[in-house]
């Protein structure tokens, strides 16, 4: 009993997975509530400092995200390791949703006369393929997940073949191209650098994934670790731009997509600490029944992430050009963007699963049908 409470069980990890996503979700949209503030709630500048700052920061939500993501495919492909089985079961959980809302998104977009009705740019930017030709990131997280569920199979085999080493291979070979990229072809890595410098903490996820499935126990004086280790991170993301002004010297905005690798990276350790910090507070919580409702709820957020993050981000955006609120007014629009996103999440996911059930369902009569074909190839024999 005493070596249990000393340790604590990585499978914590999967089994607050939804929680984390959910949590993960929250924080991105708060990133996207541009024009919040507690500017109208306290005018005290250590709170309103301190909220701003984690607003700010909220693209971190991005890494937790995609460190669970890795986790979550290493034990789909364990468990069922046929590449195609595995390919299909991922585009059809999300192609069809995230095709549904990107549609209606888009085309919203050329009836209104925010965009030139072009066919090929409309048909680029429903595949999630214009990410890649100009930078566009309307719903660049989409574009990036399907191109790494496309490279797991070869990253799952890597990591598994050589375990650690495959795994900081990987990483390696990443930052290579990344660097590559950005030193050849800037405009280019411009444009992709928000997904690029996002690969390392996929790959890390799915090398974690062992360790997770296996239950792997780590003694819990290590979780000090993984909090000492947030805590640099988030000093060097608050401290970013003085960062760079002390080390580029005539650092200015301009130049911010160059020298952003380190803020994302820096996003990537903070991602990997609070997902296991997270997980250990989420099964310290549960194994006391206390904060169960909260907890019910940020698991129904993460049952819709990939919806919301979709829906709400570009929905929230919209809100606030056309009604351009006073500052006092922006919690109200938030909360709202909020409510609505969520309930068209749950419209957009109902949609598409009775669809698919439609396209895959069989005619009662089917066995009717095959005999009537028989017969009738029989008849003409």
């Amino acid at each position: 009993m005493t070596s249990a409470k000393k340790s604590f069980s990585l499978y914590a990890i999967s089994e607050a997975r939804n929680v984390l996503f959910g949590i993960a979700t929250l924080w991105i949209g708060l990133f996207h509530a541009n024009n919040l503030t507690l500017a109208t709630y306290t005018d005290n500048w250590y709170i309103s400092s301190a909220f701003r700052f984690f607003r700010s920061s909220g693209n971190a939500g991005v890494d937790i995200f995609l460190f669970l993501s890795g986790i979550g495919l290493y034990f789909s492909f364990a468990k069922d390791s046929r590449v195609g089985s595995f390919l299909k079961k991922r585009m059809m959980r999300v192609l069809p949703t995230a095709l549904l809302i990107a549609v209606i998104y888009f085309s919203l977009r050329y009836v209104h006369g925010r965009e030139e009705p072009i066919l090929w740019e409309y048909l680029c930017r429903i595949s999630f393929l214009e990410f890649f030709i100009t930078g566009e990131r309307v719903f660049w997280f989409i574009s990036l997940i399907l191109v790494l569920y496309l490279l797991f199979p070869p990253i799952y085999k890597a990591i598994e073949k050589f375990r650690i080493k495959g795994m900081l291979g990987l990483v390696a070979l990443t930052l290579l191209v990344t660097f590559l990229l950005r030193a050849l072809l800037p405009d280019i890595y411009a444009n992709l650098e928000i997904a690029l410098c996002r690969i390392p903490v996929f790959i890390i996820g799915v090398w974690a994934g062992r360790f997770v499935m296996e239950k792997k126990e780590i003694d819990r004086r290590w979780l000090w670790l993984f909090l000492g280790a947030a805590l640099v991170m988030l000093a060097v993301m608050y401290k970013y731009t003085s960062i760079m002004k002390l080390l580029v010297p005539g650092y200015n905005k301009d130049m911010e997509s160059m020298y952003i690798w380190l803020y994302r990276f820096a996003g990537t350790g903070l991602g990997v600490s609070l997902t296991v910090l997270l997980s250990f507070v989420c099964t310290e919580l549960r194994h006391r029944g206390m904060a169960n409702i909260l907890r019910n709820f940020f698991e129904f957020v993460g049952v819709y992430s990939m919806e919301y993050y979709m829906i709400f981000l570009n929905l929230n955006h919209y809100l606030e050009r056309v009604y351009k609120l006073k500052t006092e007014q922006e919690i109200m629009l938030y909360l709202g963007s909020f409510v609505i996103s969520l309930a068209l999440c749950v419209l957009a996911r109902k949609a598409c699963d009775f669809f698919m059930a439609q396209m895959q369902k069989k005619p009662a009569n089917l066995q009717e049908l095959k005999e009537a074909r028989k017969k009738k190839r029989t008849d003409k024999r």
